[in-house]
């Protein structure tokens, strides 16, 4: 968790290698996996760079591998693991060749095969047109031609036609060609269109005859790859022969497939024979070829993960070199780049090793370089904290130095989930899920090859757990588990008021709750089960759930507050130390903590005993906090009626006198005469008309009055000292600034004004720019303060949404519904076990699974918006150092 708290010291340093030994120095960086280099051409197009070839090289390398990877995939060939002993060995001369060959050899063999496949399916749909047409000239097979009819015919007259044609002998071996025909196979969703179009051209001077094809049939797609298709034979029958080249471009036009038949029985059998000839030939040649094919591809698939490593890290080096400065002079490339300062030693080291390993002339040189350019953001993480981190970085990356709020969400997140989906029985479930997600991490390792919605869920698991374990421990606060209460300690300490000794659970009317019932002594964990039993149930959970949203909502911004200090200490810029922060601070604090207080307060002093009130103790009535906060802001003068602390009551105005409280204005408005003359007559209203007359108590609270008004008083003067100093400051620094640099701008170079320009980011200082940046800042900090507070009742609302959606389902379906269906006593199980699986089914689809993810979101929107902004800037950039484990991680998303 260390690490998390802020990213790790970053350090710009400078490489120098000779021409010869840039390749090998940046492949050793990239095995090492310890610098993120700098574009030092930002300016150059990629096209005049010095590796242009080379990148061209690997992306056509690339283009191939991915060509022979559909390959296997359409094979259902499961790719195998590179060899990382050869793929650190290998270059891009090595393996080009073989690639290539490899290539030539797959795409040549596969047009044999499309060859082959196209020729196999056509001596097939051969056979298929002489089998039905022998069918279709058999005069035994009449009867199934009862479809057959002159196109356009009505079915009745076209039967006649065709029983008509084929009673004629010469028509079934006619020498003299008076009559012709067209057969082939064409698709069954084709045939329709093509009878049309037919009966059009022949005018109705053709019989067209179809058969559908018992099998299906292959058609051979643009890629060469076969696609089993439904077929249907046809025939066509017309007399003369000047429509048979109308007819056969008509059909090929259609994407029909025509083939000769005979009309000669000799030559009809010849051709079955050779047709059965053939297609026993193709059927050896094809399975002689897929033997090939695969013994190819095995050869491939030894060497496919090594060879695609291979590519992929050539291209990652000279796409870095382009990254580099070429000296001409000194025929050097000159690189830069980003290393964590702890990993300074270890970059040292390699460069050591790497002159040693590769016998180098010259050892590369490494320069350290003060910069004030903006370090990348390094966090590291683990399997735990990456789920967490990853929320974070959603909203923006953590700025370099800046306090990391991924350290707090790994505890807030989960926490404030907690308080929205508490329930023990709930809670308890998703930890359960959790932990088997968890308990798959051997197996599953990174979830490449899980689906989106189990993948998702995975990369969450400790999300899940964490939520889990909140949830349930929530719930356990709230004593509730599946909407029923939980009775952990021994009974309620609510007891009958007449019999102590009767528990208020064993009375006729548990809600009645007090004067019945009276308590003894806390619960000691959580809320008294007896709660969720009383009448006033709802009212007691919403001001609890309430209070409770706003102190945790309170507790996690001054937190967010607290860490914008850090930061500022941080970067060194105590200018928001003073004027920023400790103005936030009051003015919050002088609010919303007060507010924190007064409720923590009230929950501590017991309303119905003595609240210590001076000659006459007694109970006293509590304050509306709502109406305190509304007061502090509408009369911050007026006397408080009903005070919270430094209470002081008077029922008599002669005690009023007697403690000076004269100078209060209520107890001089009731007391008129005895605070101007110290006689008490009837006209004093504090004083009782009679024996039995109830008295009339007046209390007020000087100390509550003046706290409030000096925290007002505060945190409105907080505003100012938030809104104009800083924009003053900082042009007060660029002056000075300007002024420095005006003394020495002789001696600045090129290089380090295009340095100074490049670390501004912002341009020239604008004192009008940096006014109205602060004017929102101050305008958006006291405006949030209250918008942002009000959010956190969000936990009270799904907290209690949750709650009842629970104890909806439990009364109306497992209580109602199956318990007291009221059926027979047959019947009665049946009802009690289909409520209880209908329950089950609703508790997880809503529950579980919406209000889970209404929570989620719930709790996300506070982590980024409520908390983070107080002291997140978010607009960093990650660091992404030059190393070859990047290759795996996307061949594994792949």
């Amino acid at each position: 968790m260390g690490d998390m708290w802020r990213s790790q010291k970053m350090q710009l340093v400078q490489l120098i290698v000779q021409n010869d030994a840039a390749r090998t120095v940046v492949s050793k960086l990239g095995t090492a996996g310890l610098i993120q280099f700098r574009d030092l051409n930002v300016g150059t197009s990629f096209y005049k760079r010095s590796f242009v070839e080379e990148v061209r090289r690997c992306d056509e390398l690339s283009r191939i591998m991915r060509s022979i990877q559909l390959e296997f995939e359409d094979s259902a060939i499961e790719l195998a693991e590179k060899n990382s002993a050869e793929s650190l060995r290998l270059s891009l001369d090595d393996i080009e060749p073989k690639i290539k060959s490899f290539n030539n050899e797959l795409s040549e063999l596969k047009k044999q095969q499309e060859l082959l496949v196209k020729n196999d399916n056509a001596l097939r749909e051969q056979k298929i047109v002489l089998d039905l047409g022998q069918k279709m000239y058999s005069k035994e097979a009449e009867v199934g031609m009862e479809k057959a009819r002159p196109i356009g015919a009505v079915p009745e007259m076209g039967k006649t036609t065709m029983a008509e044609l084929m009673t004629l002998s010469e028509f079934a071996a006619s020498s003299t060609g008076l009559f012709g025909q067209v057969s082939g196979v064409i698709k069954s969703e084709l045939v329709a269109s093509l009878e049309r179009t037919l009966f059009r051209a022949t005018r109705g001077n053709a019989v067209f005859e179809t058969v559908p094809i018992a099998q299906k049939l292959f058609d051979v797609d643009n890629r060469g790859q076969t696609e089993a298709v439904e077929k249907v034979f046809f025939m066509v029958l017309f007399a003369g022969e000047v429509l048979r080249d109308k007819i056969s471009k008509i059909c090929s036009y259609f994407g029909a497939s025509l083939y000769m038949f005979p009309e000669d029985p000799s030559e009809y059998i010849a051709m079955v024979a050779e047709v059965q000839r053939r297609l026993a030939e193709s059927d050896e040649i094809l399975a002689k070829g897929e033997a090939v094919m695969s013994e190819l591809l095995g050869r491939i698939l030894t060497v496919f993960g090594t060879y695609h490593f291979v590519v992929q890290k050539e291209k990652m080096i000279y796409d870095m070199l382009n990254m580099c400065e070429f000296d001409l002079k000194r025929h050097v490339f000159v690189a830069e780049g980003w290393v964590p300062t702890r990993e300074y030693d270890q970059l040292v080291a390699t460069m050591a090793a790497v002159t040693k390993e590769c016998h180098l002339d010259t050892r590369p040189i490494l320069n350290k370089l003060n910069s004030r350019l903006t370090p990348p953001t390094h966090i590291p993480m683990t399997n735990f904290t990456s789920g967490f981190q990853a929320l974070v970085n959603t909203y923006g990356t953590p700025r370099y130095r800046e306090v990391n709020p991924g350290a707090f969400c790994c505890i807030f997140f989960p926490f404030l989930f907690g308080i929205m989906f508490g329930d023990f029985g709930h809670g308890t479930l998703l930890t359960l899920f959790g932990m088997f997600l968890v308990s798959k991490e051997k197996e599953w390792g990174t979830g490449a090859g899980l689906n989106d919605m189990v993948g998702m869920c995975y990369g969450g698991r400790y999300i899940i757990l964490l939520n889990g374990i909140f949830g349930a421990y929530v719930g356990f606060l709230y004593n509730e588990a599946f909407a029923f209460p939980m009775n952990w300690f021994g009974g309620s300490r609510w007891h009958l008021a007449e019999d102590p000794s009767v528990g208020c659970a064993a009375h006729p009317d548990p809600a009645a709750l007090p004067p019945v019932c009276s308590m003894d002594s806390p619960y000691p964990v959580g809320i008294d089960p007896i709660w969720h039993y009383t009448a006033n149930k709802i009212t007691f959970f919403n001001s609890f759930k309430m209070k409770i949203s706003i102190i945790v909502g309170v507790i996690q911004m001054t937190v967010g507050i607290c860490l914008s200090l850090l930061n500022h200490i941080e970067y060194g810029d105590y200018k928001r130390i003073f004027f920023e922060y400790l103005p936030e601070m009051i003015f919050f604090e002088g609010i919303f903590g007060y507010l924190v207080f007064t409720i923590f307060y009230k929950w501590s002093v017991d309303w119905s005993g003595n609240v210590g009130v001076p000659g006459n103790p007694g109970p006293q009535a509590a304050p509306s906090l709502l109406t305190l906060l509304i007061n502090m802001f509408m009369s911050p003068t007026t006397p408080i009626s009903v005070p919270l602390y430094g209470i002081e009551c008077y029922t008599s105005c002669s005690t009023a006198q007697q403690h000076g409280a004269c100078d209060v204005s209520t107890i001089a408005g009731a007391c008129p005469i005895a605070c101007h003359t110290g006689v008490v007559d009837g006209e004093d209203k504090l004083t009782a008309a009679g024996p039995g007359v109830n008295e009339f108590k007046m209390c007020f609270s000087d100390t509550q009055l003046n706290v409030q008004f000096a925290l007002l008083i505060a945190a409105f003067a907080s505003v100012p000292f938030l809104l104009f100093p800083i924009p003053f400051i900082e042009l007060a620094q660029h002056n000075a600034n300007m002024a420095e640099k005006a003394k020495y701008e002789q001696l600045d170079s090129k290089e380090g004004k295009d340095q100074d320009d490049a670390d501004d980011g912002h341009g020239d200082f604008s004192f009008g720019d940096a006014f109205i940046h602060q004017a929102i800042h101050t305008i958006e900090f006291v405006l949030g303060s209250i918008s942002n507070t009000a959010s956190y009742l969000r936990l009270w609302a799904l907290s209690l949404a949750h709650s009842q959606l629970a104890e909806l389902f439990k009364d109306m379906i497992l209580r109602d519904a199956g318990l007291n269906s009221g059926l027979p006593a047959p019947f009665s199980g049946m009802a009690a076990w289909f409520a209880l699986t209908a329950w089950a089914i609703i508790s997880v689809v809503v529950l579980m699974v919406m209000e889970n993810l209404s929570s989620f979101l719930h709790a996300l929107r506070l982590q980024w918006v409520e908390f983070q902004n107080k002291f997140f800037r978010g607009d960093g950039h990650k660091y992404s150092p030059f190393t070859f484990e990047s290759i795996n991680a996307v061949d594994e998303s792949e």
